[in-house]
């Protein structure tokens, strides 16, 4: 899998470790106490702002490079793109009014002829073939650029009408499209700004419902509502403002003052103290994201796979899940997803995720494994884990009970950027290797279907894939499916595949991360779906009447 997918990685292995930013799906549970009082001031239904918290600021103002969980939800605001994911993850047209798969490799798109950038101008083809190669062209070294690889052509076969034709199948590019990487920008603004584009100083212009103001670095990004919007759902609101507040308790306490409105990334250790606040409400949601400790198969005794097993069942799973992540996730098995990416006949798969459970705790079990491994007195390895409080609790516990099989495990904690770099293969041992043992991180699939997870973390060679595993026939399933256009047959192979990689165990999955969104009670509209990174829409809040 090309560079592909890393940067939303990258933030979930950060993120799901301390913030837990991330999509939502599944089934949602929606919490709050019955309102008691009066509210905070600041949720005056009169009010012409809605505030969102942010804890960090954008990369830019460009759906170029919007792949993380702070700069989508403001870039989604203005841009738009082709298809939307809505909020039980189908695809439906946006700025393209209908689309078509003729075939294995060719997509054709009608293009809305009516739509209208936020200055009032008319949206052309021009203006779409323009961002999309844009986002495509290695000079732009757009975050996104990857979702481009398998495409061979992108042209306009009529007035309104875009063909884009693929090298090879791909079943997953029908939903890149519904990403930020295909999303349009004014052409003429682009070109005004020039290096600007994206800045503070050079902004950006779409077709969405706001429109940008202004950018205060470390601060707050300021959008106001789009008086020139194309579509029939224009913003409720006059003002949308990101305020950023890195600083947890900061972040509550302006939820519960009624500084803020809503944060879609409420901290995962303030949970209970949110659901509480009669004045907020709290969406709690299952998500395509998993929280996993890799295990380099590429180094002994990792390799063998009886010392793999024997560290899973040394692993007091449920007491971490009990006592440490509590409301931040749920408990996880042998399949690298909750039920929220079991979108392609989904009771097959849940009835295939109901043979895949976690392995059991099992202290004389792991004993067992380790001396059939010729390790009967243990040894010591390393976990790199990134220095927070969520990994470093789990870390100290992994620590623990590995002791009582004779495994000394030392934690070795990073930074947020070198822990990046290791889950990713940038930094090396001396032996050309992954510098780690073991490691502590997260995924999250980019798109709603189960190989967003299975090809990133099981392909060989992939950066992403942190367990260094490598198996041919998983190899060759996993590029079978992908070709493949038949649902019915694609699971078949995707099933083949975990049959083979539940067995050789490269990764331990700790928990599914649920995905939280909390709210001023007296506002409704903003919900998130498991694809929210690349559809959240703060257009429809209001206040509830």
């Amino acid at each position: 899998m090309k560079w592909i997918q890393r940067p939303l990685s990258l933030l979930l292995s950060a993120a799901l470790i301390f913030t837990l930013l991330a999509a939502c799906g599944g089934d949602s549970a929606e919490t709050s106490a019955a309102p008691s009082g009066s509210a905070p001031a600041a949720t005056e239904t009169e009010k012409d702002t809605f505030t969102v918290v942010l804890d960090s600021d954008i990369v830019a103002l460009d759906p170029a490079f919007a792949y993380d969980f702070t700069t989508n939800p403001v870039v989604n605001q203005i841009t738009q793109g082709l298809l939307v994911f809505d909020d039980e993850n189908q695809i439906q047209p946006m700025l393209a009014s209908d689309w078509e798969q003729v075939d294995d490799v060719t997509y054709v798109f009608q293009i809305r002829d009516d739509v209208t950038f936020s200055d009032g101008s008319a949206m052309t083809m021009d203006d779409v073939l323009f961002s999309l190669e844009r986002t495509a062209s290695e000079e732009t070294a757009s975050f996104l650029g990857w979702m481009f690889d398998g495409v061979s052509s992108m042209e306009q076969t009529g007035d309104w009408e875009l063909t884009i034709t693929l090298s090879q199948p791909d079943a997953s590019f029908k939903y890149y499209v519904a990403t930020c990487a295909f999303h349009v920008i004014s052409k003429a603004h682009a070109e005004s700004a020039g290096d600007q584009l994206g800045t503070p100083e050079g902004g950006l212009m779409g077709t969405g419902p706001y429109q940008f103001v202004s950018w205060q670095n470390g601060t707050e990004v300021v959008l106001t509502r789009n008086e020139n919007y194309w579509g029939d759902d224009p913003a409720y609101f006059d003002n949308l403002v990101f305020k950023i507040i890195g600083e947890s308790t900061t972040q509550v306490t302006a939820l519960q003052t009624g500084e803020v409105d809503c944060s879609v990334a409420p901290p995962y250790d303030m949970l209970e103290v949110l659901e509480s606040d009669p004045n907020l409400t709290l969406q709690a949601n299952n998500g395509f994201g998993v929280q996993y400790i890799a295990f380099n198969n590429a180094k002994a005794p990792f390799d063998d796979v009886n010392v793999r097993k024997a560290i899973y069942h040394a692993i007091n799973f449920q007491a971490i899940l009990d006592n440490l992540v509590k409301e931040a996730g749920t408990a996880a098995g042998l399949l690298p997803s909750s039920e929220a990416l079991f979108t392609i006949e989904p009771e097959r798969w849940t009835e295939y995720a109901a043979t895949k459970p976690a392995l059991e705790y099992d202290v004389d079990q792991a004993k067992a494994l380790l001396a059939e491994a010729g390790l009967a007195d243990g040894f010591d390895c390393n976990l790199y884990i990134s220095s927070t409080s969520l990994a470093n609790s789990i870390g100290l516990a992994i620590q623990n009970d590995l002791d009582q099989v004779g495994i000394n495990v030392e934690l070795i904690k990073v930074s947020t950027d070198e822990h990046t770099a290791y889950q990713f293969g940038d930094i090396l041992g001396d032996d050309g290797l992954r510098a780690y043992d073991m490691i502590l991180a997260g995924w999250e699939a980019d798109v709603p279907d189960p190989a967003g997870n299975l090809t990133p973390l099981y392909q060989g060679g992939n950066s992403s894939n942190a367990a260094a595993y490598s198996n041919t026939e998983v190899d060759e399933l996993i590029s079978l499916q992908a070709q493949s256009s038949d649902p019915t047959e694609r699971n078949d192979l995707m099933f083949q595949a975990f049959d083979i990689i539940t067995e050789d165990v490269p990764y331990i999955f700790v928990y599914y991360p649920t995905k939280n969104l909390v709210m001023n009670s007296n506002y409704t509209g903003v919900t998130m779906g498991a694809a929210w990174s690349w559809n959240m829409r703060f257009q429809d809040a209001r206040p509830v009447e």
